[in-house]
């Protein structure tokens, strides 16, 4: 069992350390906040922008808390958007931890509460329908042990930093991630170190530095270039 921390951060939402790993779940300058801009502006209403479909895949590394399984099905409701939601966690939190959560309070949304209660009752490894706009399929694996005939049109790279865990961040593993989206797929996470990004535009992603979240100077985001037709920043 992996000991974690219960933290308060920045913006006064709850995280999670983990001393073994002197790694913490979202940034301490704020899990929320954090949250919401990279995964979501950055990442979901980015790509929703671009394309103005009614339905897309994404595919989470790292469920860890639920937060951005919660805030993407809040976009959902909130831009009637069909979202199948795929994630990954090899280590789930306890029902105690699960109960230091605030996320839902934080929101304030009418389904808010019930929406993250029902992401966490899930059953593993059986795709359910959270909401009418939201369907969720956790699995209790590692990136290493994935593997998928689906394709997606949104990867949130939420693993633990390289600093923790650099086999996460590998070439390898950034190639895995450029088969599983499809052509125009996107790939975005809070990390913004210069060999994960120089991996990205190894296996064939178009990367870009973006400003980071409060207290980071940068985030990255990649498109797959195979037939890209979305707008690119130097």
């Amino acid at each position: 069992m992996m000991e974690r921390k219960k933290i308060i951060t920045g913006d006064g939402s709850v995280s999670l350390h983990v001393p073994t790993l002197n790694e913490t779940y979202h940034s301490r300058h704020g899990a929320l906040t954090e949250a919401q801009y990279v995964y979501i502006q950055q990442g979901l209403a980015f790509w929703h922008q671009q394309t103005q479909a009614s339905s897309v895949s994404v595919f989470e590394m790292g469920f860890g808390t639920g937060l951005n399984a919660l805030l993407a099905a809040a976009y959902a409701e909130q831009q009637q958007l069909s979202i199948y939601y795929e994630t990954l966690e090899k280590y789930p939190l306890s029902p105690e931890e699960l109960s230091w959560m605030d996320y839902d309070q934080l929101l304030k949304g009418d389904t808010t509460t019930q929406i993250f209660h029902q992401i966490h009752q899930c059953s593993w490894e059986v795709t359910q329908a959270v909401s009418p706009f939201f369907e969720l399929l956790k699995k209790k694996m590692g990136v290493e042990e994935y593997a998928s005939k689906t394709l997606f049109d949104l990867i949130f790279y939420d693993a633990f930093g390289h600093h923790a865990q650099p086999e996460l961040w590998s070439t390898e593993r950034m190639q895995k991630c450029y088969e599983l989206l499809r052509p125009n797929g996107v790939w975005v996470s809070y990390c913004a170190k210069g060999s994960v990004r120089r991996s990205l535009q190894e296996v064939g992603f178009v990367v870009e530095r973006l400003p980071g979240a409060p207290g980071k100077r940068e985030m990255l985001r990649a498109v797959k270039s195979e037939s890209c037709t979305f707008e690119k920043k130097a």
